[in-house]
């Protein structure tokens, strides 16, 4: 419903137009009736109206003055003039202020209504306009997007594309265009550590500095997915100008940003193959690496490394990583990219690390251990294999993974042998009193006399033989402690037979003779 002020200083005509007036059938209502300017003007202070209604000739302020005022508070005011015959001469005035209507007194009720009937058409037809301009307002984003993607994966028709793209703001000045791409790296983890609400900051921020960047360097921009942008520039642009953005896009931000940039064209039509060449570039990424601009024509150079057998190279591999060998592991970590360098997708080289992984994983099980349990991972997580971006992150994955295995299988082994270690000192310890040889403890653990002897001293720093002969003289010093040993009898009771050969020995360590020892006790 439409709201009409209806004002006149006859109370007498105010009250017959808004009694008699059928205002529902009109689809109006009277929301005011006023016998003054000044109160008419408090109401459309005070309240929206769409209609008013006014006598011209009322005393102090005239209906025209009123008019005047009221346009001023309301410029999409309708306004419907009432005057005597004698007062036509306002005629030309009310026309000159772009008045809705004219109506003579005394009011003729189809007069009247349908002056009321084409101000209601006139409103009808503007609140249309209104609601098609704010529809359209709305849905720009979307019609701005949907052109873009047009322009980059259709067939557009260029006469019926070109006025779309000025209504939505997109103008270009018949220039060559092409087109680039822009992905936040590693997108997938960077942002997991942080919250919720910090990683919504953190793409606003990135979206707000791209947006703000293209429109002070007039790039037309568009969000193809979400942190994807494609990017429409005239040629003129240079790459210099690119390569900023890669830089100020993501500052204050723990990102980067990789931009794939396809050849110029001549026609709207061929964007959408540069918008391919573009999208190539950018998968070039895993090569050539991040945080950089990436154009079509950065092809991959041959690979002129020699490739190896790759069974032979994770032999070569394991058996290094098994003797904790960790320059030989560098080595074959490299030769393997060798082979990570002449595929074409990633896919391909997903699946070669798989493979990697079930063949080590083989082979540790061939000496009782686990892949996964070693590095305490589970299956799913090698997807993030899938997730890393670049070459440079899959060879340092790889690198970092072979060398904790290398760390953790040597932890194992000086484990295994420190246990065996300790056993062998035990050994010694109940055999003091007899003559404790290497050839007894070796066939005792099932080892050869040399290979015990040589983990005994890697793992104590003392030969077999002399930590035996070490034992058996602090054994002896307590044994002197005792006075009702005599000497012979305490060294005897360590496997010294030849009384002679125990004194020597005794003086030599502790730098004076078994019985002077026992004096000075």
């Amino acid at each position: 419903m439409y709201k009409v002020l209806l004002v006149d200083d006859e109370l007498l005509d105010l009250e017959g137009l808004q009694r008699f007036m059928n205002w529902e059938g009109l689809g109006m209502e009277v929301c005011a009736a006023a016998n003054s300017g000044f109160e008419a003007l408090e109401v459309l202070e005070s309240q929206a109206v769409d209609i008013m209604v006014t006598d011209i000739r009322m005393p102090i302020m005239s209906g025209m003055e009123l008019a005047r005022r009221a346009l001023e508070l309301n410029p999409k005011l309708k306004i419907i003039f009432v005057s005597g015959y004698e007062d036509f001469q306002y005629a030309k005035q009310a026309i000159s202020m772009s008045a809705s209507g004219y109506v003579l007194k005394p009011v003729d009720d189809d007069d009247m209504r349908r002056s009321l009937e084409e101000v209601r058409e006139t409103l009808d037809r503007e609140q249309e306009h209104s609601h098609l301009e704010r529809y359209f307002s709305e849905s720009e984003p979307l019609l701005r997007r949907e052109l873009f993607m047009q322009l980059l994966d259709g067939e557009p028709d260029e006469a019926k594309m070109l006025p779309l793209l000025q209504r939505v703001g997109i103008h270009w000045s018949g220039t060559r265009l092409y087109t680039a791409l822009l992905e936040p790296d590693d997108m997938s983890w960077k942002l997991n550590a942080y919250s919720d609400g910090a990683k919504a900051e953190i793409e606003n921020m990135l979206e707000a500095a791209i947006e703000r960047y293209c429109a002070e360097e007039q790039i037309q921009a568009c969000r193809t997915e979400r942190f994807h942008y494609a990017l429409i520039l005239e040629e003129n642009v240079d790459r210099e100008r690119l390569r900023r953005l890669v830089q100020q896009a993501v500052a204050g931000t723990p990102l980067t940003v990789t931009i794939g940039v396809g050849p110029a064209v001549n026609h709207l039509r061929e964007l959408r193959n540069s918008f391919r060449q573009a999208r190539n570039a950018l998968r070039l990424k895993l090569f050539l690496g991040k945080g950089k601009l990436i154009l079509h024509s950065d092809a991959r150079g041959p690979i002129s490394a020699s490739v190896k057998d790759l069974d032979s190279i994770l032999q070569s591999l394991f058996g290094a990583m098994s003797s904790y060998r960790l320059v030989d592991v560098d080595d074959c970590n490299e030769e393997l990219f060798v082979w990570v360098g002449n595929m074409e997708t990633k896919l391909e080289i997903y699946q070669l690390f798989l493979h990697i992984v079930s063949k080590l994983d083989a082979y540790l099980h061939t000496i009782n251990e686990d892949f996964y349990e070693l590095l305490g991972l589970e299956r799913k997580h090698l997807n993030i294999l899938y997730d890393l971006e670049t070459i440079d992150d899959m060879k340092s994955w790889l690198r970092r993974r072979m060398f904790e295995l290398s760390e953790r299988l040597q932890r194992k082994r000086q484990g295994k042998k420190r246990k065996l270690v300790e056993e062998i000192q035990a050994y010694i310890e109940e055999h003091l009193e007899h003559n404790v040889m290497l050839r007894d403890a070796a066939n005792h653990f099932s080892f050869s006399p040399n290979h015990l002897g040589q983990i005994f001293f890697e793992e104590t720093g003392v030969y077999f033989s002399d930590y035996v002969g070490l034992r058996r003289l602090e054994r002896v010093k307590v044994l002197l402690g005792d006075p009702k040993l005599k000497v012979y009898e305490a060294a005897n009771r360590v496997g010294y037979k030849n009384l002679s050969h125990f004194s020597k020995q005794f003086k030599e360590y502790y730098g004076v003779s078994p019985g002077d020892y026992r004096r000075h006790l």
